[in-house]
């Protein structure tokens, strides 16, 4: 028999002050004629023991997928934020975006975590957000979406208030899939504060193997960005090793010419890397956590349109 919960539900997705929200509406009256339930929004039968068993219908499973949605803090402007829609058509390769969303598609407890990197508009935030609805409204999964830099800011502002940190810390820290976006974002690499929060949260959901754990940032990680190739090759363009890795890289690279190899090359170089914004202990822990991936694509804020 059809659950007519189920096949009369809709879902109103709002803005609830900031945060992606459902409000659930279906046909009170039918359900209460329902066949299978009978009103109640849950099945009786009897097993081959000969006990009652009574089990949620599929309307009720589907209202608990709701609700695991309302509370995984999704941001209301990626309310409609799915692996369709988003924008392929961005992105200089493709491969790994999309193995990021069969990874997701196929989700098993324990399973090691992402941790997507790229520039400011490339679209890591949609993917979290696309992958939080997809976990929560069809596979059940609890998550929780929480954004570094507003975390950050949340636990100053609660020490006037006298709130301990463990409030807003220790959510995080049993969820099974956590998406923690624009990590190393702050106000300071060298702020003790910021090191010792991040500490915190890492450390603790790295000694629980069963927790996954996805992230998003616009630096990279030192592997990743070449940055340790480089380092190990003598990086320093008035060194005769340099010059001669140089001279022989850039065409294998793909760079027009070797001095936009070395300019590429010394951008990389001095430009911050997620273990400059963390300690290099939580940043050996959280490519232990996650694979790293690149997400090459250009900034589609600054040309909607294109």
């Amino acid at each position: 028999m059809n659950c007519t919960l189920l096949d009369t539900l809709e879902r109103e997705f709002i803005n609830d002050h900031g945060t992606a929200r459902i409000i659930p509406h279906w046909d009170e009256e039918a359900v209460r004629q329902c066949p299978t339930c009978g009103g109640f929004k849950n099945i009786q039968s009897t097993n081959d023991a000969g006990y009652r068993v009574v089990k949620p219908c599929p309307g009720t499973y589907a209202l608990s997928r709701i609700e695991r949605y309302n509370r995984a803090g999704v941001p209301a402007r990626f309310m409609q934020a799915t692996f369709d829609n988003y924008k392929f058509e961005r992105l200089r390769e493709s491969s790994s975006v999309k193995t990021f969303i069969d990874k997701i598609k196929n989700y098993q407890k324990s399973a090691p975590g992402y941790l997507l990197e790229g520039g400011p508009g490339t679209g890591k935030t949609h993917l979290l957000c696309a992958a939080i609805r997809y976990l929560t409204l069809e596979l059940g999964i609890p998550c929780k979406y929480v954004d570094y830099s507003n975390l950050l800011s949340d636990i100053r502002a609660s020490y006037s208030q006298n709130v301990p940190e463990s409030v807003h810390i220790d959510p995080l820290i049993d969820i099974p899939v956590l998406f923690l976006d624009e990590l190393g974002k702050g106000r300071d690499k060298k702020n003790d504060f910021e090191i010792r929060i991040i500490d915190e949260i890492i450390n603790r959901r790295y000694l629980n193997p069963d927790l996954t754990t996805i992230f998003a940032s616009n630096y990279r990680d030192r592997s990743t960005s070449g940055y340790s190739i480089y380092q190990a090759a003598g990086y320093g363009f008035d060194t005769r090793r340099w010059n001669e890795y140089s001279a022989k890289r850039w065409k294998c690279e793909n760079f027009p010419s070797e001095d936009a190899f070395r300019n590429y090359v010394d951008q990389v170089m001095k430009t911050d890397h997620i273990e400059d914004r963390v300690s290099e202990r939580t940043a050996s822990r959280i490519l232990a956590m996650a694979t790293a991936m690149y997400v090459d694509a250009s900034d589609y804020r600054r040309n909607p349109g294109k």
